[in-house]
């Protein structure tokens, strides 16, 4: 149980800005800490659960919820995943040699393109938000979208690593060979959760998060040479906006067909 616990503490102090007990690093914790990522995408669905609890107590203009809905999960995780959206950006701009682009990736400058990138993610994420139905079933549904997106990255990060040296090599050349195992289980319950509150909404969610999956998986290989943290964290940011246009196209089919 003290080895689980420490897992979970090193995910979360790892990606997210949670305040956790101090640990040690140990094996158990980087063969462990992927699987237990999806975890903060757990307490990231309860923020914006408790937001939308209290908007709806306050009577708060949706717009505003709009806008919480997307910054909350960039403000719980520190922009980790975010930075790892915009070195991609910048990488993949320069149309250079995969060496070329795997120096951008941990160059710690931000250039024009990253810039323009993570500006147009974030009106186009804050305009899903505000497309979406302001209520429980969405805010739920919207919740399970951040521990999707987590599974996704993990599992990108669990690919062949295109450098000798990083976080995402650690992780690769550590994680157990449950690992996988674990994620799916992560994705068959997100899923199953979802599909409770609407199953042509989890469909979406399911076929959005295979094409960014795929997509990043694809992008590594041929612009990168292989995987990195970078790119893992980009697939996160990218399945949980892909998710977003699919829960809004889900509502409006529904509203049309139904």
């Amino acid at each position: 149980m003290k080895t689980l616990w420490t897992a979970v503490v090193s995910a979360f102090s790892t990606f997210s800005i949670l305040p956790t007990p101090r640990i040690e690093w140990n094996e158990y914790s980087l063969r462990n800490v992927l699987s237990a990522l999806p975890l903060v995408g757990v307490v990231t669905g309860g923020f914006l659960c408790l937001y939308h609890w209290l908007s709806t107590l306050l009577a708060l203009p949706a717009i505003l919820s709009a806008v919480v809905f997307t910054v909350l999960p960039i403000l719980v995780s520190g922009g980790i995943h975010m930075d790892g959206f915009a070195d991609m950006t910048d990488a993949l701009a320069s149309h250079a040699a995969p060496e070329k682009k795997r120096a951008i990736l941990k160059d710690p400058h931000c250039g024009a393109f990253a810039v323009i990138g993570v500006g147009c993610y974030l009106l186009l994420y804050f305009g899903f938000c505000a497309a979406l139905l302001p209520d429980w079933k969405t805010v739920g549904l919207l919740g399970i979208t951040h521990v999707l997106s987590r599974a996704i990255g993990s599992l990108l990060s669990l690919l062949p690593s295109g450098s000798d040296s990083g976080m995402q090599r650690a992780f690769h050349d550590s994680a157990s060979k449950s690992a996988v195992w674990i994620l799916i289980l992560w994705v068959v319950l997100a899923l199953g959760g979802a599909a409770v509150l609407s199953p042509l909404a989890a469909g979406g969610m399911l076929l959005a998060g295979l094409c960014v999956f795929f997509c990043i998986k694809h992008t590594a290989k041929k612009q990168f040479g292989g995987m990195s943290g970078d790119l893992a964290g980009a697939g996160i940011t990218l399945s949980a906006g892909a998710m977003a246009l699919a829960l809004v196209l889900a509502e409006r089919a529904a509203s049309l067909w139904f």
